[in-house]
C-alpha cells in the first residue's frame, strides 16, 4: 500500500533559508565591489611627441640664482630666488606653450626631452647639459683679469681717440672724468698729442663699468719708466659670480662675471650669451597637454 505524500516542511526552511543567506551576501557583495574596492580609472594622458603642451617653469643656474621664470610670484621674489644677471623682467605672465617634439624644435632639446611622460600636475627637476641645450661657450669670449689691476698714471693718445674717449675736445689744463673709473683726470696738448694723467686718491672707492665697487691701493707716480701705476683692487668676491657684469641700453648682457678666484687673485669676465656653456636646472610643473590625433 502506497504512503501518502507528506510536507516536508523542514527542507522548505532549509531553502529559504539558503536563499536568504545567498541574497544577502550578493548585496554585501555588492556593497563592497560599489564602494569599498578602488576604481580604477583611465591613465592619466602624459605628453608625447606631437602634443601641443603649457608649462610653468623656473629656470636656474648651478648656484641657485634664477635666470628665467614665467611665473610672476617668483620674478618678483628676490629674497627666496635671487636673480643672476642675466634674469630680465618679462611682457606678460603665461605658461610656456609649445609643441613637443617639433622639427625644428621650438625649446633647447634637454626641456623638450625633460617634459615628455609629464601629465598634467606632474613636476619635475630637468637638469640640461651644455649639448642638450644652448651650446659650447667660446673659450675666447672668456677673460680671466687680475683682481688687482695696475693702471697708467698717464696716457698719451691723439686728438681724436681723446675726443671718442672723453666726448669733448681736448684743451691744455682741462679737468675731464674717466669714463670707466670715474675718477678725475688732468688734460695737457703738445702739438697732435693729448697726454692724460689720471689723479686718484688713495682709498678712493671707484665703480668700474659703473656696476661694482674697487678701490684704490696706491699710486706709483715714477713706476714703469715714469708713466706711472695706479694698483686698483676690484671688490668682487663668490656672491659677484653671475650678480655682476654689463648690460648694453637695450638690457642684453654684454658680459658677466662668471667665476672669482680669491686664492689666484683673479676674475673671469664671460662675453657669451649667460646660458652658454653652462649645466641648466629647470623646475618644470605641466599645466596643460592637447592632443590632436
Amino acid at each position: 500500500m502506497a504512503r501518502p505524500l507528506v510536507r516536508d516542511d523542514e527542507g522548505l526552511s532549509t531553502f529559504w533559508s539558503f536563499l536568504g543567506v545567498l541574497i544577502l551576501v550578493i548585496a554585501i557583495l555588492g556593497v563592497y565591489f560599489a564602494y569599498v574596492v578602488p576604481k580604477f580609472a583611465a591613465p592619466p594622458l602624459r605628453a608625447l611627441s606631437g602634443d601641443e603642451v603649457q608649462v610653468d617653469y623656473v629656470g636656474t643656474f648651478e648656484n641657485n640664482l634664477v635666470f628665467d621664470t614665467n611665473l610672476l610670484p617668483i620674478a618678483a621674489d628676490n629674497a627666496s630666488y635671487p636673480k643672476a644677471l642675466a634674469f630680465s623682467w618679462h611682457a606678460s605672465w603665461q605658461p610656456l606653450s609649445f609643441t613637443v617634439g617639433a622639427v625644428p624644435p621650438a625649446v633647447i632639446r634637454g626641456f623638450d626631452l625633460g617634459v615628455q611622460g609629464l601629465a598634467v600636475g606632474d613636476s619635475k627637476t630637468i637638469v640640461v647639459p651644455p649639448e642638450l641645450g644652448y651650446g659650447p661657450a667660446d673659450p675666447a669670449k672668456i677673460v680671466v683679469k687680475p683682481l688687482f689691476e695696475p693702471v697708467p698714471v698717464r696716457r698719451t693718445m691723439n686728438a681724436t681717440d681723446f675726443s671718442t674717449t672723453y666726448h669733448t675736445q681736448p684743451v691744455s689744463g682741462m679737468n675731464v672724468t674717466d669714463p670707466f673709473w670715474g675718477w678725475t683726470a688732468y688734460v695737457s696738448v703738445a702739438g697732435s698729442l693729448v697726454t692724460v694723467t689720471n689723479s686718484p686718491v688713495p682709498n678712493q672707492i671707484v665703480h668700474p663699468y659703473g656696476e661694482w665697487s674697487a678701490q684704490v691701493v696706491s699710486i706709483d707716480d715714477g713706476a714703469d719708466g715714469g708713466i706711472g701705476r695706479i694698483l686698483v683692487h676690484h671688490l668682487l668676491d663668490a656672491a659677484s659670480v653671475d650678480r655682476v657684469g654689463l648690460h648694453d641700453a637695450s638690457g642684453r648682457t654684454v658680459f658677466s662675471v662668471t667665476a672669482v678666484d680669491l686664492s689666484a687673485g683673479t676674475y673671469t669676465v664671460n662675453y657669451n650669451d649667460t646660458t652658454k656653456g653652462r649645466i641648466l636646472i629647470f623646475q618644470v610643473t605641466m599645466v596643460r597637454i592637447s592632443r590632436l590625433y
